[in-house]
């Protein structure tokens, strides 16, 4: 693990060209692992519905999903969410899925001077993500970095006004609504790493963050809206630096103990459910004592104030 640590931190220090062939290299070895478990690993899908419908998930709810980190289906991925989505609710719940546009570090996809089109931007977050996506009723959220794909009841209520904050996850995020509305995070075959919620908490203490986890520049992003309209968006970037030290993992046992997360054997990898706001009100606690999903952190007075502040905020 101290290995691994210390190669992701080295890693955005490296010149483009190494990171481009340690990152295929990374690649390479996933696909043969995966290669290796569906060898060994037989999964029924209707097993895993069985295990969704036993769960009674009620209220709106973001996916993040792996199917390869599970084993080796009996049946197509797009008959499993097919089949799934049948299982909820739309008229009363939302559906949201991760639709990030690259899989590089946000800092060299914003560098490149990417043009966004949310009627055909690419959504590089796998199989599940990109299934929702292709819904007709389906909609995605405005904003070059860190969009969400919304399907269900209050699905424009998520996605409209995403582009207007000059951070990703801030007031008018998806991800900021669902952790208001206290909604699920379903963890299908991923663990804590997966869950771009994490930065959640980090927006709403803006300054008063006690880590530069954002690059002091904002980038200018040009897009083209539902209608074709063509607009100019504001975002920060995640600081390489911090977002190669940042392990989620560090925060399972107080999620755990906080009643935050609850987790189900599932293939080789695991069925996890995430209650959102009881989420970033641990992570926001966990600050506040001096933990991070960075490591220790000192926090000062006036931090702990605003803590505290965001904390009753989501009371």
């Amino acid at each position: 693990m101290k290995l691994k640590t210390t190669l992701k931190r080295l890693l955005p220090l490296l010149p483009p060209y190494v990171q481009r062939f340690l990152r295929a290299r990374a690649a390479l070895r996933r696909e043969q692992q995966t290669a290796a478990r569906k060898e060994r690993t037989q999964v029924e899908i209707a097993d895993v519905l069985a295990r969704l419908a036993n769960l009674r998930l009620s209220g709106d709810l973001m996916v993040h999903g792996s199917i390869s980190n599970i084993g080796k289906f009996d049946k197509p991925v797009g008959v499993l969410v097919s089949a799934w989505i049948e299982q909820l609710d739309l008229q009363n719940q939302t559906l949201l899925v991760p639709a990030l546009p690259y899989n590089t570090t946000m800092r060299e996809y914003l560098e490149g001077k990417p043009n966004f089109d949310v009627r055909s931007a690419k959504n590089a977050m796998g199989a599940i993500s990109n299934i929702v996506m292709a819904i007709p009723e389906a909609r995605r959220s405005i904003h070059p970095t860190h969009s969400v794909v919304a399907l269900g009841a209050n699905a424009d209520f998520y996605v409209n006004g995403h582009e207007l904050d000059r951070t990703p996850f801030g007031p008018n995020s998806p991800y900021r609504k669902l952790t208001e509305r206290h909604g699920k995070i379903l963890m299908f075959g991923v663990g804590l790493n997966s869950v771009t919620c994490f930065h959640v908490y980090e927006d709403m203490l803006e300054e008063f963050m006690p880590l530069s986890v954002y690059l002091g520049q904002s980038f200018d992003v040009s897009c083209i809206g539902r209608s074709g309209n063509t607009l100019s968006v504001t975002t920060t970037c995640h600081n390489p630096s911090f977002s190669a030290i940042r392990e989620c993992e560090r925060a399972r046992s107080a999620l755990i103990d906080a009643g935050a997360i609850v987790s189900y054997p599932l293939g080789e990898s695991e069925l996890s459910i995430i209650d959102a706001k009881r989420f970033t009100v641990t992570l926001l606690n966990m600050l506040a004592s001096g933990k991070s999903i960075y490591g220790p952190v000192v926090v000062n007075a006036a931090q702990k104030k605003r803590i505290h502040e965001c904390l009753e905020r989501l009371s």
